[in-house]
């Protein structure tokens, strides 16, 4: 939702770093606001920075053909 919003804006990375806070909730913000702020002088920097800490969701959801095996159970 965020891409789709900030797409006119993808060349100003200042903008796409100082609103991308606005997307997060929960645990995100608080990763968000505990990061340093020389650690991130880019727009890659941050999107690097997300990306490698919550990669586990990603290597965790099943893909198209897990679902389709799957089968409902009891209750």
């Amino acid at each position: 939702m965020y891409c789709r919003k900030m797409g006119a804006y993808s060349t100003d990375e200042k903008l796409l770093v100082h609103f991308f806070q606005d997307s997060l909730v929960g645990a995100a913000v608080a990763w968000y606001t505990n990061l340093e702020a020389s650690q991130i002088r880019s727009w890659k920097d941050l999107a690097t920075a997300f990306i490698r800490q919550y990669q586990y969701n990603m290597d965790m959801a099943p893909d198209q053909n897990q679902l389709q095996s799957m089968t409902m159970q009891e209750h």
